[in-house]
């Protein structure tokens, strides 16, 4: 059976349709393509369905395109030992998004096992990492309120630097968010370093914290959940669309909503 990876979104979204494609080999024994169109697509519904029901020995699957976002992590938790060794054992398998930004069609690859592992040489590490996710969330009302994230900060005993990971600011809302965040680290006397890479770079930030606040980010997401690092996942606890068929709270067991 041939399991299709489709372009649609950018890192995050690549990541989420990797791992459900993975799961999709193993348990049909499938051989990952990447934009190679077969004959049926299966949708997010049909996917978290046949893992619910536990009926995926009874079905016959055909070579499928995967088309969705597919945001069910508490399948990608149950699988999780069983994807890393996926990964390890598939060193050549990548993905493709639609663009640096939204669909700009400057089409990046990503090598999936560069995801898994981070480079031995990185160096920005940080004890605390916080992403915060502005751009077009602002504009479709996706982002975390600045107030919600400083109550949050408030109750923290943060005892070392802080590094706020964002992509550079460019509207005048960007900049007082940012600040305003800052302004109140500032008063807390705890010092800020603010990083703003290329999408792997900060995607190994956030992999390489001991603490990370997640934004509603599925890339915060999958830093967590592909990290070795991490102690404790602070992610917000948002209002879901289709709660009994697509989430993405918990990338890890020690993560605390907020």
């Amino acid at each position: 059976m041939e399991v299709n990876f489709v372009i649609l979104g950018r890192l995050g979204n690549d990541i989420y349709r990797y791992i459900a494609s993975v799961i999709v080999c193993i348990l049909y024994n499938g051989n990952y393509l990447v934009n190679q169109f077969q004959s049926s697509n299966l949708s997010d519904e049909e996917f978290y369905n046949i893992f619910i029901s536990k009926s995926h020995k009874n079905q016959k699957l055909s070579s499928v395109n995967m088309v969705g976002y597919y945001q069910h992590d508490g399948i990608y938790n149950h699988y999780k030992e069983s994807i890393i060794d996926f990964i390890k054992n598939h060193p050549s398998h990548y993905v493709l998004t639609d663009g640096v930004t939204a669909g700009d069609l400057n089409t990046q690859q990503f090598f999936i096992i560069d995801i898994l592992m981070t480079p031995p040489n990185f160096s920005k590490r940080f004890k605390y990492v916080l992403h915060l996710r502005l751009e077009d969330f602002v504009t479709h009302n996706l982002y975390i309120k600045k107030e919600r994230i400083v109550d949050l900060l408030n109750r923290l005993d943060i005892d070392d630097d802080i590094c706020i990971v964002c992509n550079k600011p460019k509207t005048e809302f960007e900049f007082s968010y940012i600040n305003y965040i800052q302004d109140f680290l500032r008063e807390k006397n705890i010092n800020t370093i603010f990083e703003s890479n290329d999408v792997l770079t900060d995607y190994y930030i956030m992999k390489e914290a001991e603490i990370l606040i997640c934004s509603k980010s599925t890339l915060s997401w999958c830093a967590a959940f592909f990290s070795d690092k991490i102690k404790t996942c602070y992610f917000p606890d948002y209002d879901v669309d289709q709660p009994d068929t697509m989430t993405c709270k918990s990338p890890i067991y020690n993560t605390i909503l907020y």
